[in-house]
């Protein structure tokens, strides 16, 4: 590594820690939690390293005006890093922020999906990056199936979306599954083929986070497939990503001919006690659908602080801090919709990613 490209890491890597220290604690979280209504969340949020994105939002604040202020926090952030990257962590660190493309894609695919036809608020919605491939007008513009696969001709989506979009436009298919699963198997691949161009120390330093999330998207597919979905192992096996990490291609395949949830993890069990324990304390769960995606995401969250925590801030620093704030954003959103339905918060907390403790005293709800 080039002493250019030492000092490069190293700047990022710091900025990371500094960034860390302003990630929102258990009380914070606690505190958020125990809110009546969505503005007060936000007056909470003013405090906090959020506040100087809502300076700029009106007095009577909607759910999505907050909501896309939270978001765009990450957005630049992640601006800000790649300013000081060449490449190849700069392409890497792009892929990374696919994931915004990908969640603004599939908003406007459910809009038109559903028949709706306002736009503005859809607009209001779709937080996409400066630098994103996607042109936000254009993708608005489109009024059916065919029409955005035109728009996405020129960018890296179309080869993986083109099939998928042709079936749902001329009837074929009616659900949205296959087409977001093409979705994300595009985003997590392109996160994997970027992660092999860096050098190797930094690959290796955070392969056990993209591991882990290759293995945990993976099996979470087997697991709909075998649950919700009547597919053949074959179509299931087309789901799965082309990367393996511990759960070998192999066994992939003997795990797509389970014949159900429970036969899943008992496959599992003595080879992955990880990831079988997972899934089956997810299973027993009154919610288990929103107990697994919960429970996924935390075990990357723990790759995530575990890689940030160890060695010398560097490159691997700044990913590993950019999923944690990223998970963040996820719970706050999840915090949102809790408060404005009045969910129970004790149960609520339980489906957060991030693990927080009880702490700063009991509320009334607790």
């Amino acid at each position: 590594m080039s002493w250019s490209s030492r000092g490069e890491c190293m700047a990022v890597g710091v900025k990371a820690h500094v960034l860390y220290s302003r990630l929102l604690l258990d009380d914070d979280y606690w505190d958020l939690l125990s809110s009546d209504t969505v503005p007060e969340i936000k007056e909470k949020l003013m405090s906090t390293a959020y506040g100087e994105f809502f300076e700029t939002l009106p007095a009577e604040t909607r759910r999505h005006d907050i909501e896309s202020a939270i978001h765009n926090t990450l957005i630049a952030q992640a601006e800000s890093f790649l300013f000081h990257m060449s490449s190849p962590r700069d392409k890497f660190f792009k892929t990374l922020m696919y994931q915004y493309e990908a969640d603004a894609l599939k908003s406007v695919f459910r809009h038109i999906a559903s028949g709706r036809t306002d736009r503005e608020k859809l607009r209001q919605r779709l937080n996409v990056p400066k630098h994103s491939t996607i042109s936000r007008d254009n993708i608005l513009s489109a009024r059916d199936f065919s029409e955005v696969s035109d728009v996405l001709r020129n960018t890296p989506y179309h080869r993986s979306l083109a099939e998928p979009l042709k079936r749902l436009h001329s009837g074929e298919e009616r659900s949205l599954f296959p087409l977001e699963t093409a979705l994300d198997m595009f985003v997590e691949s392109s996160m994997n083929k970027a992660l092999k161009k860096l050098e190797p120390d930094e690959r290796n330093r955070l392969l056990p986070i993209f591991g882990a999330r290759a293995d945990m998207y993976n099996l979470y597919i087997l697991y709909r497939a075998l649950v919700y979905y009547s597919l053949t192992p074959e179509e299931t096996l087309n789901r799965l990503l082309p990367v393996r990490y511990r759960v070998t291609m192999l066994i992939m395949r003997e795990l797509a001919r389970a014949e159900s949830g429970s036969r899943l993890t008992e496959m599992l069990k003595g080879r992955f006690p990880v990831y079988e324990e997972l899934i089956s304390s997810a299973l027993d769960d009154e919610n288990p659908e929103l107990a697994l995606e919960s429970k996924i995401k935390r075990y990357v969250y723990a790759q995530a602080k575990h890689v940030f925590d160890n060695g010398p801030p560097g490159f691997h620093t700044a990913v590993a801090y950019y999923i944690l704030k990223q998970f963040e954003i996820t719970d706050l959103t999840r915090i949102i919709e809790y408060v404005r339905y009045a969910h129970d918060r004790r149960r609520a907390a339980a489906y957060l990613t991030k693990p927080i403790a009880i702490a700063g005293g009991e509320h009334e709800w607790q």
